[in-house]
């Protein structure tokens, strides 16, 4: 089966699994919310990188790379911009999603990785 209408990977290429995490925002008592993530599926896909950056830590005002990724997933989800995806120790926050073909076989996100 060739790579058409799967981002140019074929289905055999979707072959690491992501949690899908959706966070969820709870009172802390003093008027505030504590974000959290939970996890609501897995999902077969496959990481390539994207893009690299420097920008400013808002709270150091120091350096920080800041490194993009495109994930490509196998079939229907509900990963939404904000979501994140989990590979391993590493966490991906969704900043766009893309049905490419529109016929809901793959879905890519735009995502930047976060330093623990």
């Amino acid at each position: 089966m060739s790579g058409a209408g799967l981002g140019g990977l074929g289905i055999g290429a979707l072959r690491q699994r992501f949690v899908h995490e959706t966070a969820v925002e709870t009172a802390d008592g003093m008027g505030g919310v504590v974000r959290s993530f939970i996890p609501v599926d897995a999902l077969w896909g496959a990481i390539e990188s994207s893009a690299s950056r420097s920008d400013l830590d808002a709270v150091a005002d120091r350096p920080v790379a800041v490194l993009t990724h495109r994930v490509t997933l196998r079939g229907r989800s509900e990963v939404a911009p904000g979501d994140r995806l989990r590979l391993g120790a590493r966490r991906l926050v969704v900043g766009a999603v893309h049905d490419p073909d529109g016929r809901g076989r793959i879905v890519e996100c735009l995502c930047t990785e976060e330093t623990p």
